[in-house]
């Protein structure tokens, strides 16, 4: 795993989530806990994901993409992290 990917994943497990968000509601096209726990499982596997998984995490990158105007402004650093880690899990 990359530095980069590890040092990421790391930092996420080390914030919390934002106090901004609520937990079971949906921001734009993902909810925002689920989005988070799918895509580090996927980067825990990184390297080793197969096709399928890897169409998986394209789309819920893309979707969280799409996604990050509805979160709160305060809590969009929190979900840019989760979005680089799936890029960066998709350059393994």
């Amino acid at each position: 795993m990359p530095d980069d990917l590890a040092e990421e994943m790391r930092l996420h497990m080390a914030e919390p989530s934002p106090d901004a968000v609520e937990k079971g509601m949906d921001y734009g096209e993902v909810d925002a806990v689920m989005i988070g726990a799918d895509i580090y499982g996927w980067a825990t596997r990184a390297g080793s994901l197969s096709d399928l998984d890897r169409s998986r995490l394209v789309k819920a990158a893309d979707e969280l993409q799409r996604s990050m105007a509805a979160f709160p402004a305060d809590a969009r650093p929190y979900y840019e992290r989760i979005l680089r880690i799936a890029r960066l899990t998709l350059d393994v």
